[in-house]
Order: C-alpha cells, then structure tokens, then sequence
C-alpha cells in the first residue's frame, strides 16, 4: 500500500476539512460554504469558508465533481482526515453485549463462526465484510488421528490449535495394527509441531515398516496442507450494503465491485497491505492506495485477529471512500478482538 503524501494545513483549514468529510459522509451531496456556515459553528463568514475551502482544493484535499457543485474530500483528504482529525468512535456496551450474544452459540465449526462474525460486522459498520479464514501456516497441531475406512486406506483427521480442522483419506496399509495404537504412535511424533516442522519429520529406521509407511503417508498430507498455505477460504457478507450507496448506482461500477468479492486472489492483494503488517491495529486503504484498480472508488478497514495472540487471519468492510470512519475502525477492531477471543476458547476446548 502507497500512503498518499500529506502537506500540513493550519487549524481552521483542518475544521473545515474535518466538517466537509462529516458532512458528505452523512448526506453523500458535495458540500458548499454555506452549508457549513449555517450548520457548523466555525465562527467565520461564507466568504472566509469559500476561500479556505478553494486553498484546500488547490492542496489536494478537496475536489469539486461539477462547476456549480459543492466540494468533496479527496483521497488525501480522507487520508488527512482518518490520520489526524478523526475522533476515536466506539461500539456501545448495549451493542457489544448484543454481538457476543449472538457469537456465543456459534462455537462448534470455524466456518460458521467467520460467517456469523462478518454478519454481524457489516450490521455494525454498514458496508460489506470479507474475512479470512485462518491461516495454518504458523499453526500448531492439536491433535492427529486415523480411522480404517477400506482395506489400505485411512481417513486422516487433523486439528490444529487455531481452530481448523483439516481431513483426508490416505493409503497406508496398517497390517494388524490397531487404529487407536496407530493414532498415538503419530500423536507422539507429531502433536505440538508447526506444520512446517512436522514436514520434516521422519520414521526411525527401526520402526516397523507399517509405522513407517503411515507417517511418511500423513506427513505427506501434511506437506500439502502446508504448501497451500496461500489459498485460504475468504468469507465475504453484506454486499446488499454496497447496492444501497450512492456511488455505485451506476451498474458498471457495482458490477466491478461486486466481481472483486467473489475472486480470492484479488482479494488478497487488497489484504496485503494488513497482513504483512506486524502492528497490531486497525489499518485504513483509501481510495487511489488501493492496489486493485477496481477498487480506486472504495476503501478497505481491516486488521489482523489473534488465536493465542498469534495472527490468524484478517476481517474488514469495503465500502466507498465516503465512509463513517470512526464507526467502521471502531467495529472492524471489535470485530477482530471478539474473533480472536473466540477462536483462541475453540482451540482449547
């Protein structure tokens, strides 16, 4: 992500700025001197305001759609605007009593939790939410078991500390084994590794060539699991939010948007900037920082939520660059705590 450049402007250039945005986000209509004066307290004369407000478009903070119109913010002044003038928001006790409610009876199944999590999320924010799913690569497994199913083959069941349970069927020929001896032989050589480090786990010589054929089979399952590390599942909600906004009332525009949501790898790109990031923290793209060129029109809030205070994954709304910003950090950062929380209880369960 390429942050916009942003040039210093005095207080009251920074009110106006900060009235524009409040405005046009509440109404979607560009914003004249008037409008401020009559319903803003800045203490200056329309004329004052008129000026300011054409020194702040010639900074690049403002734009004028139409000749006749009113201003809008800018890119950089959103950026501006979400950097420096922005008043932390806040999710209502009542409201976060209502979203773990309503979170609390979903903990049996990961999928079901990120689809249950992104709804709520784009309730509270009002715009489109994507998470995904989380990622395995710095998992830990939990547990590992086998299940004869056939002759020579096994089922594989594998549960990760982050909540994810992964399944495949194997070829292995476990003789006169039992299954259960089987499940703890591979529990003693493979439970609490990372999935990179259980890759690199070999039978002993001496082992019987059952065992050995076993491990080398899961490893193998394992190895896979791994090295598809970077096509994780991405859940997306609320897209009807995006239909109701004014800026997408043209269809090409929707089409674009809507297309982007459906595609994973294009999704990732717009993740990137907030998952490579190691900070903790709500992270904002706006407008023209955004790498996926459909995109230029929307902004995405995102952040990283935690499963045993490791980074499993990324939740956030896209929406239009006219965006309550306070509210949308505000439930994106709650949204991610409240995942993290709860995916952390599903691990240890």
């Amino acid at each position: 992500m390429t942050t916009l450049p942003i040039a210093p402007i005095d207080h009251r250039k920074q009110i106006i700025l900060k009235a524009v945005v409040t405005d046009y986000v509440r109404t979607a209509d560009p914003v004249g001197s008037h409008t401020l004066m009559t319903q803003y307290s800045l203490g200056v004369k329309s004329a004052t305001i008129r000026n300011e407000m054409a020194e702040l478009s010639e900074m690049g903070y403002l734009r004028q759609p139409h000749t006749s119109a009113g201003r809008v913010p800018s890119d950089m002044g959103y950026r501006l605007y979400v950097d420096r003038l922005m008043e932390a928001g806040g999710i209502a006790c009542a409201e976060a009593a209502q979203v773990r409610r309503k979170l609390a009876a979903r903990r049996a199944e990961v999928d079901v939790i990120l689809e249950q999590t992104c709804r709520v999320l784009s309730d509270l924010a009002h715009h489109a939410s994507v998470a995904t799913h989380p990622m395995i690569k710095d998992a830990h497994v939990s547990h590992i078991s086998v299940a004869r199913v056939g002759r020579d083959k096994l089922l594989a069941v594998l549960v990760l500390d982050n909540g994810r349970v992964l399944h495949e069927f194997i070829q292995s020929d476990l003789g006169g084994i039992d299954p259960v001896v089987a499940t703890n032989y591979l529990m003693e050589k493979l439970a609490g590794l990372t999935l990179e480090s259980a890759t690199a786990i070999e039978a002993l010589p001496q082992e019987s060539p059952q065992f050995r054929g076993l491990l080398s089979a899961v490893v193998e399952f394992v190895r896979r699991e791994f090295e598809s590390v970077e096509e994780t599942d991405i859940t997306t909600e609320g897209a009807g939010y995006i239909v109701q906004q004014p800026e997408f009332r043209d269809a090409t525009r929707l089409e674009a948007i809507l297309s982007i949501l459906e595609q994973r790898r294009a999704l990732y790109r717009l993740f990137s900037s907030v998952m490579t990031s190691s900070a903790r923290g709500v992270t904002v793209v706006i407008g023209r920082e955004n790498p996926l060129e459909e995109m230029r029109d929307c902004s995405f809030v995102g952040a990283r939520y935690r499963i045993h205070d490791r980074p499993a994954g990324t939740i956030g709304v896209l929406g239009p660059t006219r965006m309550d910003y306070p509210r949308a950090v505000s439930a994106v950062d709650f949204m991610a705590r409240s995942l993290g929380e709860i995916l952390t209880a599903l691990s240890v369960a």
